[in-house]
């Protein structure tokens, strides 16, 4: 069901700065806002960090306005999962600026993401830079500016700054929890990790570590993307990879992935909502375990066969030559120039046989080259070079005494 989306606007000057803006500034601004996105019963505001209030609560002045900003299908744990993953780095008391990144921010970013991508009025936005676009305003900036540093100096370079709620964070504003921080231990996906630790070969059990977590890594940086929370059963990849593993489709189930079927009919495994905020712990579990197991082994290559050959005969000698070699005739047959060249010379013939028949490199070699009119071409060549056959003769007879190439 879909959900309301609404921010708390709080005019922390209490009514001040639209009484003293046109002498100081020299024009009207009626409120300095700080808001609060309220959603699913709690206001998600910028305090001490990114923080979680009781509507209309979380700092000590009342709203001025309320805006209806729309409805969400997310849920709190989505939003909530999305602030650790990524805003909770990015809007921090060290990265605050009462201009460029305060509180306003924050809200439209948890705005954007609930109602994908409609924020806050630039009117709230915007407003600093609104403010101080006016000549008095510009010299007030550089104030402002100046104070701010001053400030994070004094603090060692830390703190809030001019963040006018940075101490806030008690009962009515509670920082946003890690998700999992406060879910009892997972006994389901110990056991079910236990087992693939004894029962599962060691490279099954990786395999399967190594699919588990990526699963969870993509769910857990992108909780709305629903595309990463349906997994098809007919994907014959991932259940060989899950499937091969003792235990591995359990930690899954145990990890919150269900069988489900999709409106149109198709098999899948799906990941609930409520299972959402959970897996950057279940991501760290994955991570752990597939930390235990050794190195896995070096893929061995296999060496490829030394080409065998004579000068100007690419590859070694073609197959395809009487008396029982292997592979059949070239092109043309006996009665190509090749093999009537080499039929004149008997013994030429035997060395050739004899070689190829205790070599099978060279033989397999002999069979490739019979398959590739260009490397038949470059030997028929040769055989028309009388120097090359002289030594091609003289080389097999090395051989045929037990030298080798």
């Amino acid at each position: 069901m879909p959900s309301k989306v609404q921010a708390y606007v709080y005019d922390i000057s209490q009514g001040m700065v639209a009484r003293m803006s046109m002498p100081l500034i020299g024009k009207q601004v009626d409120i300095i806002p700080h808001t609060g996105i309220v959603a699913f019963g709690k206001e998600y505001f910028f305090g001490a960090g990114p923080c979680i209030g009781v509507p209309g609560q979380t700092v000590p002045c009342p709203t001025c306005q309320i805006l209806d900003l729309g409805e969400t299908g997310k849920t709190s744990e989505e939003l909530e999962a999305y602030i650790q993953a990524h805003l909770a780095s990015e809007y921090t008391q060290e990265t605050y600026n009462l201009l460029h990144k305060n509180c306003n921010h924050y809200a439209d970013a948890v705005a954007k993401f609930l109602l994908d991508g409609t924020g806050l009025p630039t009117s709230i936005t915007n407003i600093a830079e609104e403010a101080l676009s006016t000549p008095k305003g510009q010299s007030i900036r550089v104030m402002i500016e100046s104070m701010e540093r001053n400030m994070r100096s004094s603090m060692g370079g830390g703190g809030g700054g001019m963040n006018p709620f940075g101490q806030q964070s008690g009962q009515s504003g509670a920082q946003v929890p890690p998700p999992g921080a406060s879910d009892p231990p997972n006994h389901d996906l110990e056991a079910a990790l236990t087992e693939m630790s004894t029962a599962a070969a060691m490279e099954d059990r990786r395999t399967a570590l190594q699919t588990l977590l990526k699963i969870t890594e993509n769910v857990e940086k992108n909780p709305s993307e629903s595309k990463y929370r349906s997994i098809k059963m007919a994907n014959a990849v991932f259940t060989k990879k899950i499937g091969s593993c003792v235990g591995a489709v359990e930690a899954m189930v145990a990890a919150g992935w269900m069988p489900d079927t999709t409106p149109e009919g198709e098999d899948v495994w799906l990941l609930g909502d409520d299972a959402i905020r959970c897996q950057l712990a279940y991501r760290n579990r994955f991570a752990a375990e597939l930390a235990k197991l050794p190195a896995a082994p070096a893929a061995t290559v296999e060496p490829a066969p030394a080409p065998g050959g004579f000068p100007g005969m690419p590859g070694g000698m073609p197959g395809g030559m009487p008396g029982g070699m292997p592979g059949g005739l070239p092109p043309g047959g006996l009665n190509s120039p090749m093999m009537q060249q080499m039929m004149q010379n008997p013994a030429m013939m035997q060395q050739a046989q004899q070689m190829m028949q205790g070599n099978p490199n060279m033989m397999a070699q002999a069979q490739q080259i019979m398959q590739d009119p260009n490397m038949m071409a470059q030997v028929q060549q040769m055989m028309q070079n009388p120097q090359a056959m002289a030594q091609m003769q003289q080389m097999m007879g090395g051989m045929g005494r037990g030298g080798g190439l």
